[in-house]
């Protein structure tokens, strides 16, 4: 049931102290050498909270726009839409949503292609735009299995997404300057990926 109520000035700011306390704990862990591949447990627990609380918000007001809760707020629940990570209800249930307000111009198309291919990486199935990344069997950052690789571009350039390649090419830029590797095997890194996946409900 979405509410009338015109004022979601509470939940604004609810939304925005949400991702305040996740930015935090990844600073500290970060600041400890503790964000690492392995899913911290704490760095979980508060990405389980701020997603549950998330779609509460979402069955009570619609998705959080800026209209409705201003940019900074609107931009805190896109944030903790992407770390529900742990929480495949809420990024399932978001992408109609999404895709309707896509539609009304509310919100940029790319946004829905992320949640789109996220949820694919997730699943461990191969996405349509190539927006999420992993180390691949050379240890090299590349996209995920993409299903429809002669198209892609095309698909990106429907959604206002650069080409793949200047997408790869930032990508390891990045990686290259926070001199990020993997410490396990590919093969070690999947099967750990595919023991989450289905601990959290993403694969059954």
């Amino acid at each position: 049931m979405i509410i009338l109520n015109n004022d979601f000035s509470e939940i604004a700011r609810e939304l925005i102290d949400m991702v305040k306390k996740d930015l935090s704990m990844q600073e500290k862990l970060y600041k400890s050498n503790n964000l690492a591949e392995e899913y911290n447990p704490d760095l979980e627990k508060i990405h389980q909270e701020n997603a549950q609380r998330l779609l509460s918000i979402i069955y009570e007001m619609g998705w959080p726009t800026v209209k409705k809760v201003g940019y900074e707020a609107s931009l805190s629940a896109w944030t903790i839409l992407q770390n529900a990570i742990s929480c495949p209800e809420l990024q399932r249930i978001s992408v109609p949503i999404l895709m309707e307000l896509a539609q009304n111009k509310d919100i940029y198309p790319s946004e829905v292609a992320v949640l789109y291919d996220r949820i694919c990486y997730f699943e461990m199935r191969p996405q349509k735009y190539g927006t999420q990344f992993d180390y691949d069997e050379n240890d090299e950052l590349s996209p995920w299995k993409i299903e429809d690789e002669d198209n892609v571009d095309i698909y990106r350039k429907q959604v206002g997404l650069p080409p793949l390649q200047d997408a790869i090419n930032r990508m390891r830029e990045l990686a290259k300057e926070y001199n990020e590797k993997p410490n396990l095997s590919y093969n070690e890194r999947q099967k750990r990926r595919l023991e989450w996946a289905k601990r959290v409900g993403w694969i059954k």
